[in-house]
This record gives structure tokens, sequence and C-alpha cells, in this order.
């Protein structure tokens, strides 16, 4: 019967996996902002797949992050200026904090990348080789056209492969859970 016990307590505390991890919470939206200063900000476009909370709101767009430089693959010393190289959107719900650039009930609903941002290397796969990635994340995923896609329950990481590097990713919070007879092509479009 002791043995019992410590079979189900460890099943109760399985461990999450690292792209459990990272599909879960990519980030903790607030540190960053905080971290980044302003940006510019506007309305955002609304593909059908993105969540949507059940709060009445509105979708706002993130973009023009200082400083406007990134990297590629895993040589922060190859510093590229490209100001338009990141878009935060996330889903802020119609109350007193709405017009707060640190809004702290906004939702994170998705973040797209063409190169890797210094204050974000768990999503620094900008430039990797797709083998190293999937080495890092799993092979369950869902290849679609030149994508790889990693999803759990309503979170998906697509990454863009090019000539067998990643060229870009975008995490995305979606309104159903993904699988590879219903991905969206508007989240494999560059």
């Amino acid at each position: 019967s002791i043995f019992l016990l410590i079979a189900v307590s460890s099943i109760a505390f399985k461990q999450e996996t690292p792209i459990e991890i990272l599909l879960n919470k990519p980030f903790d939206l607030q540190q960053f902002k905080k971290k980044k200063g302003k940006s510019k900000s506007g309305c955002a476009y609304l593909p059908s797949y993105y969540y949507k909370p059940a709060e009445k709101g509105f979708y706002m767009s993130f973009f023009f992050f200082d400083p406007h430089k990134g990297y590629l693959g895993e040589n922060k010393n190859n510093i590229i200026n490209y100001h338009d190289y990141m878009k935060i959107v996330t889903y802020k719900p119609f109350d007193k904090d709405q017009d707060m650039y640190l809004d702290p009930n906004e939702t994170l609903i998705e973040i797209e990348l063409i190169l890797n941002d210094f204050d974000l290397p768990q999503l620094a796969f900008i430039g990797l080789d797709s083998a190293k990635v999937k080495e890092k994340l799993g092979n369950q995923f869902i290849r679609k056209e030149e994508c790889i896609i990693y999803s759990n329950k309503t979170a998906a990481l697509t990454l863009k492969t090019k000539a067998g590097k990643i060229s870009w990713l975008k995490w995305t919070r979606m309104n159903f859970v993904l699988n590879k007879d219903n991905v969206p092509e508007d989240l494999i479009k560059d």
C-alpha cells in the first residue's frame, strides 16, 4: 500500500514538458512591457481564430518596442536593427485600466517575431536550424506547408521554416483546440 501511495503521488505531480511550459505562458506580458517601456499601439487585425475572453473589450496591437533591434540564431552579437521585428496583440476588457499601457487585466493573444528579442530568450528560435528546435521542443507537432506547429489546449506556437531554418514565429491563443485538420490559413501566412 505504500508503493501505491507513491505511484499515485507521482501521477498527481506530473512535470510539464518544456513545450507545455512555453505554450501555457510564453512570458510575463506586464514585466516585458515594463522593461521595454512604451511602444506604438493601435487596433489589431482580427483573425477569426483569436481567443475572445467572456468580458466585453477590444483587441490592441503593440509594436515598435525599444530598442529597435534583435538577432538571428544564437549569436547575440549578430545584431540587426529593424524597428518592425515584433508585434504583440492583447485583449483589453472595458474597465478602469483599459487605457493604461500596463493594463493588469489584458490577455496576451499573439506575439509575432521575425528576429529574436534580447528580453525573450525563451522564444529565441529565429535563425535556428529546425532540427535543433525539434530537439529542444520535441516531435509532437503538426506540419503544415513550411510550418511546424506545436499546440497545447488553445495555445499554438507556429514556426515558419525556410531552407531548414526558422524564419519567423507566432505564439497564438486560439478560440479552439488545434489539430492537423483545422489549422487556419492565416496562422501559417507570413
